[in-house]
């Protein structure tokens, strides 16, 4: 849609995929800037392209005779006239967007607001949504929250409770979205077009995080050579809000404690969360050949171990099977077993048996031993010695 003196906003029709994220406040602003349309304007405006206005005409009298200078009076009288509203008088596939539910009562509080009128009911969601949406653009702005949060699957509801904490603060929240934000369908439901959710979170492409030796930034400050500008962190939560979801938001802001959306704030759900993250930054890397050789063998290396571990935990566990079952099940097969004897077989010892072997012990433990020393003992070997010798 080429709006005059605005130039291009993309819109829905144009592309589903790629649109402008504020185009409904782009176009409720464009047609205010006509004048104030009632209901039958804007729906005048959806059929034909066109709207009726009225004006007055003056209309003169000559003067009568040459020598008398009596004019008569003036009058006035009130005409309709038809008023072409570009471009939805040539291309009628805009119509349809006049009568957006969003954009009228955007048009009504922009009346609302030119007539000195205090925040109404009606209007007090939109006027703090477009509050947000014109504060100063630094990283404490309240948009810098709003819109990765936006661009989860998590709940309009949750995001009311993240960010305001007070639920009836919802509907500003659902108007910044609808109006400035558009990354949602009619129902709140995040967007199925993930080109259109990428587009949102990084619309320069993927986060450059510094300039490279042989790069230079321009007067307004990005990147000559590729175009893009150095990611702030705002940018920096888009994207991981876009790329890995609402709990590695919360993460990434510590608010894992109190965020209302946390099912899981275990330790072993935040390394799967890092896990996930460090292998498709991996990935990247070794797509784009930024690794050096040696690093990519220690990765392989790692895939390698990890691939035998997760073999061999399948292995003994089995599906569902406790591994310290399975290992005391091993344990109990390796057992040694006791022998059971029967009477008169072989191995059978009987009480007479063991009574005998006691009484012999003990007649030995009774008899004396004279230890004549190992002077007699080395006189004794000299003797025999000797009478070899002899003999």
């Amino acid at each position: 849609m080429n709006l005059p003196d605005i130039g291009e906003v993309i819109t829905p029709i144009d592309d589903p995929c790629q649109f402008n994220p504020a185009w409904r406040s782009i176009l409720a602003g464009y047609l205010f800037s006509f004048g104030r349309f009632t209901d039958d304007d804007v729906e005048s405006i959806s059929n034909t392209g066109c709207v009726t206005v009225t004006r007055t005409v003056t209309h003169k009298a000559g003067k009568k005779g040459k020598s008398k200078a009596k004019e008569k009076k003036s009058h006035r009288d009130i005409e309709k006239a038809i008023r072409a509203i570009p471009p939805f008088d040539k291309e009628p596939q805009y119509r349809v967007l006049a009568t957006d539910r969003w954009i009228r009562d955007q048009m009504r509080m922009l009346d609302s607001i030119a007539d000195g009128n205090p925040p109404s009911e009606d209007d007090a969601h939109l006027r703090l949504a477009s509050r947000w949406y014109s504060e100063i653009d630094h990283e404490a702005a309240m948009k810098k929250r709003l819109e990765p949060l936006l661009l989860t699957d998590i709940g309009i509801d949750i995001i009311t409770l993240d960010l305001i904490g007070i639920p009836s603060a919802q509907p500003a929240v659902e108007a910044y979205e609808k109006m400035y934000f558009n990354c949602r369908d009619e129902n709140f439901n995040l967007n199925p077009s993930r080109q259109l959710i990428e587009r949102f979170a990084m619309p320069w492409g993927p986060l450059k995080m510094f300039l490279r030796k042989w790069e230079d930034l321009d007067g307004d400050g990005f990147c000559i050579q590729d175009g893009r500008p150095i990611a702030k962190d705002s940018d920096v939560w888009r994207a991981v809000a876009a790329t890995m979801g609402y709990e590695v938001l919360m993460y990434v802001w510590r608010w894992e404690g109190k965020a209302h959306g946390i099912k899981d704030n275990s330790l072993s759900r935040m390394i799967e969360m890092s896990w996930k993250a460090s292998v498709g930054r991996l990935l990247s890397d070794l797509y784009t050949g930024n690794i050096a050789h040696e690093d990519v063998a220690r990765i392989l290396a790692s895939y390698t171990s990890q691939m035998k571990f997760m073999s061999d935990d399948r292995k003994e566990g089995g599906e569902g099977e406790d591994t310290t079952m399975a290992m005391l099940s091993l344990l109990y097969a390796a057992a040694p077993k006791m022998r059971q004897l029967v009477e008169g077989g072989e191995g059978m010892i009987t009480d007479n048996d063991i009574r005998n072997r006691i009484a012999a012990q003990q007649a030995i433990d009774k008899q004396n031993i004279q230890d004549a020393g190992k002077q007699v003992a080395d006189e004794v070997i000299e003797a025999q010695i000797a009478d070899a010798i002899e003999r």
